[in-house]
């Protein structure tokens, strides 16, 4: 069951906008399929969907976006385009971990970590960065091997952790960690600092399933001490929320003959069922 991690991005009617400029501010980035409320683009190899949800939610620097740059000048141009009506996070200039680093978050409120480095140093280019703070704070170590048990094949592949003089952090709390999850990529981080954000709806991840089995398999195991939403969505117990969505699924909607009568049915779901979407979507 290797499964890509698929980072869905709530928008307020703003989706095919920001979708447009993150075509035309990274390289090799295009829209791979549009709807009404779906937009869904690639972005070096790495799928992102974009939601129309509506003003219930926005993305937030709880679940950034760690883009590597092996050249100095795609940095500065990436940078230069998420200035404009973006915030800065953290500085563009040279820390310990990266020669050149910055952390900004663009006009729609995602949050992009942009560094100089090698993309075999991670594996791939983009990599989601989960920050855990408020009550979540210090349980990076419990995230990671919850994570680590439920999908395949996980590696950690390092830790590192704060010293005695970080206040406010905690000794031995995680400042940084990467983990693979069937050979994909995630970070992790911890801050005891004072933030305004949390966790939401605003940056969810998604998880394609083909068969029944495995929408079961991975609700179950998410949802464990969790939170059980509608239409697939669930909250795991770090609040982080997810999608367990059937591959099927994007090729009924696409139908428009099938699109109206499958939405009747899986909205009134929590778990999704494969046959009883098929079903309604031909009836």
């Amino acid at each position: 069951m290797n499964k890509q991690i698929t980072p869905c991005l709530w928008f307020n009617n703003q989706a095919k906008e920001a979708a447009t400029m993150y075509c035309s501010v990274f390289a090799q980035a295009k829209i791979t399929s549009q709807s009404h409320i779906v937009t869904e683009i690639e972005v070096m190899e790495q799928k992102f969907v974009l939601l129309d949800g509506g003003p219930m939610f926005q993305p937030n620097p709880s679940i950034s976006f760690y883009y590597i740059c092996e050249e100095e000048q795609e940095l500065d141009q990436i940078w230069s385009a998420f200035l404009k009506e973006g915030k800065v996070m953290m500085a563009l200039e040279k820390y310990p971990w990266a020669e050149k680093y910055g952390w900004i978050t663009d006009k729609f409120g995602v949050s992009w970590q942009l560094s100089v480095g090698k993309i075999s140093d991670v594996g791939q280019k983009i990599t989601p960065c989960l920050m855990f703070t408020g009550k979540q704070y210090g349980r990076v170590d419990e995230a990671i091997a919850h994570y680590s048990s439920i999908f395949k094949n996980a590696i950690t592949d390092g830790i590192l952790r704060y010293q005695a003089n970080e206040q406010p952090d905690e000794e031995g709390k995680v400042k940084h960690a990467q983990i693979k999850l069937d050979g994909e990529a995630i970070m992790l981080m911890e801050s005891a600092a004072a933030h305004d954000f949390k966790f939401t709806e605003g940056v969810s991840l998604t998880i394609y399933c083909e068969t029944q089995e495995e929408i079961d398999y991975y609700w179950n195991k998410l949802s464990e001490s969790g939170e059980e939403s509608m239409c697939g969505w669930l909250k795991d117990k770090f609040n982080v929320s997810w999608q367990i969505i059937p591959t099927i699924l994007g090729k009924i909607m696409s139908d428009p003959a099938k699109a109206g009568k499958a939405a009747k049915a899986f909205m009134s779901m929590r778990k999704l069922n494969i046959e009883q979407i098929v079903q309604a979507s031909i009836s």
